[in-house]
This record gives structure tokens, C-alpha cells and sequence, in this order.
């Protein structure tokens, strides 16, 4: 059953799937999809070319799939495609893609929080957390469930590799590698999260060793990417990495393999 409120908008050419929701003076503009259980809040606006998966939640005065805050723009078919089982919190805007991307992509079941802006042609994974207030520049890339803490600014075409946390109020101007803890100046390992998603203490030492070759040993990057690499491709051996670890072992290593903008740095000694 739809539980659509009087005051709702529904556009010709709209798309709606079982058990949708739509709040007061809530929009859907034509052109624009939402999946089954999808639930959109009061004064919230879905605009043409977006696509939202079952389950998910938008709270109250959010705008999915506006044209995108890009000069070069100029019109061109483009959207926002939305996964499943997304909760999406109170006034959040997401932009559609441009021409350069095609499309702004937000995986399945992460968590936003209020007043984040996710701008045009970015990539956010599953299972993220993006807390109050974090804004994100385009073509931005954001992994699997990496945690951005209130007020994280991030710069265009940076990227944000799975499982990393960024600390609240930080400015994100080069590449977080996967499973980096960046706060108040300081790279390091974020142990806690790798704990929490169920790496074993081996797991998580043997990411600390890599981040000592990338960051504390004096090596260049292609050295410190192959010798990562190496370690990844190890057979387990006792109470050693396991399959995980080494899985997490070689993201790592692909993802220094792109040049990106570089790799962020300390700006202070832990």
C-alpha cells in the first residue's frame, strides 16, 4: 500500500513501487524512480533522473538529484542513482552527474546524517558512515564503510579508501588510503574500526606494518606499494593473516597503485 500525504506531488512520468511514502508537501518529479518501502520526509524534493532503492529512508527537506553546482554544465542527461537501505537524515542534497561522470552513485546501507552534501559525479560505497554537516566536492570517491566524522571537508577528485576515518572538522585536500585513521594532523591505523568489522589481531597488526613501510621507513611509494603487495600474497602460516587481512593488505596496494592526488600526509608526529 502507498501512504502518499494530501499535500504530496506526484509527477507524470514518476515511478513509485510498493509500500512508498511520501510526506507532506513532499515532490516527485517526473522522471524520478523509488523502489519498494522507500520513505521520503516532508518538504523533500526527488528530482528527474534519480533513482531510489527499496528500503530506503530520506527525511524531511532533502533534494536528491538537482542539476549539478557546475558551471560546465549544460543540461545534459545525467542522474543519481541511490541503493538500497540507505537512512538519509534532514536536509541533505545530493547532485545528479554531469557530462565528465554521467552519474553521482551512493551504494546500499549507509548512514547520513543531516546537512551533508554529496556534490556531482561522486561514488560512495556501501555501508558508510557520513556524520552532520560533511560536505564532499565532486568526483569524490568514498569506500566501503569508511566513517567521515561531523563537519569533514573534502576536495574534488579526492578519494577515500574503504573501512579509513577521517576525524571530525578535518580537510580532506589529498587521498585517505583504506583503513587510515586521519585526525588533528596524525595517519595511523584505524585499529578500532578494522576490531569492530571482525579483523583479527594478526589482521590488524600486519596493517600496521604496511603503514610503517608507507609512512616511517623511508621508502618511496612504489617500494613501499610493492612490499605491501609482497605481504599480501603471503601463504598464512600459524597464527598469521588471515585471508581477510590479506585481502585488506592488497586494496591497499591497488589503491596507492592509482596516482589520484597523492596520499595524505602527517602534519604532525604521533
Amino acid at each position: 500500500m502507498l501512504k502518499i500525504a494530501d499535500t504530496a506531488l506526484i509527477e507524470k512520468g514518476a515511478e513509485l513501487g510498493e509500500d512508498v511514502e511520501l510526506g507532506e508537501f513532499s515532490v516527485v518529479r517526473g522522471g524520478a524512480r523509488l523502489g519498494d518501502r522507500v520513505a521520503v520526509g516532508a518538504h523533500s524534493i526527488i528530482c528527474d533522473g534519480t533513482v531510489v532503492g527499496a528500503g530506503t529512508r530520506i527525511f524531511s527537506h532533502c533534494s536528491m538529484g538537482a542539476e549539478p553546482q557546475d558551471k560546465k554544465f549544460r543540461g545534459e542527461r545525467t542522474g543519481l542513482l541511490i541503493g538500497e537501505d540507505n537512512v538519509i537524515r534532514e536536509f541533505c542534497f545530493f547532485n545528479r552527474g554531469t557530462a565528465a561522470g554521467g552519474n553521482t552513485r551512493v551504494g546500499d546501507g549507509n548512514w547520513i546524517m543531516g546537512y551533508v552534501h554529496v556534490a556531482h559525479d561522486c561514488a560512495v560505497g556501501d555501508g558508510a558512515t557520513i556524520a552532520n554537516a560533511v560536505q564532499i566536492a565532486g568526483h569524490v570517491e568514498i569506500g566501503d564503510g569508511a566513517t567521515l566524522a561531523g563537519g569533514v571537508l573534502i576536495h574534488q577528485f579526492s578519494r577515500v579508501g574503504r573501512g579509513a576515518m577521517v576525524g571530525g572538522g578535518e580537510k580532506v585536500r589529498m587521498d585517505v588510503p583504506p583503513f587510515a585513521l586521519c585526525a588533528e594532523g596524525r595517519v595511523g591505523v584505524n585499529a578500532e574500526g578494522m576490531r569492530r568489522a571482525g579483523f583479527s589481531p594478526a589482521d590488524i597488526a600486519a596493517m600496521k606494518a604496511a603503514f610503517r613501510d608507507l609512512y616511517r621507513a623511508g621508502l618511496t611509494l612504489e617500494e613501499a606499494r610493492e612490499k605491501i603487495l609482497k605481504a599480501s600474497r603471503a601463504r598464512k602460516g600459524g597464527a598469521g593473516v588471515g585471508a581477510r587481512g590479506r585481502r585488506a593488505l592488497a586494496d591497499l596496494a591497488e589503491f596507492l597503485s592509482v596516482a589520484g592526488r597523492g596520499i595524505v600526509r602527517p602534519s604532525r608526529r604521533n
